[in-house]
């Protein structure tokens, strides 16, 4: 996970400690193809809100992206998540990533919320994105 986390984002959002707790009180979900981890998403709830759950991050390798593979483990894991019984999905997004937004936005349908400026320290400007799942037509 730390490799596929550091090629997606050219740094390590993860740690070998960070993913324990991830691993053991959030809903982690990897992809595999030919018994090789592909990607990952993490999700975790949110405490003052037991429906709504924090897309924490989602990852496929370099190889392996542009592929649909994340497509099929985003759609795999909000059909999960919601199938048991969380209603809302919250997630940031780079305002400079396109990428992300657009398979966010137009293929899943989340909304635009907010735009939080310095959100991950001077410079990293975040969007946020939100996903009504009770609502959600896939």
């Amino acid at each position: 996970m730390l490799k596929i986390d550091y090629e997606a984002f050219n740094e390590n959002l993860l740690s070998n400690w960070s993913l324990v707790p991830y691993i053991r009180y959030g809903q982690v979900f990897g992809l595999f193809a030919r018994n090789t981890l592909k990607g990952f998403a993490i999700f975790v709830r949110a405490w003052e809100n037991p429906k709504l759950a924090y897309l924490v991050e989602i990852a496929i390798e370099r190889e392996s992206q542009g592929k649909g593979y994340g497509y099929y483990l985003l759609l795999q894991s909000l059909l999960h998540i919601k199938k048991n019984g969380l209603s809302i999905v919250v997630l940031t997004v780079d305002p400079n990533n396109s990428r992300a937004q657009h398979i966010y936005c137009d293929k899943f349908g989340f909304e635009f919320v907010e735009y939080r400026e310095n959100e991950y320290g001077q410079g990293y400007d975040r969007m946020f994105l939100r996903l009504d799942l009770e609502n959600w037509a896939h």
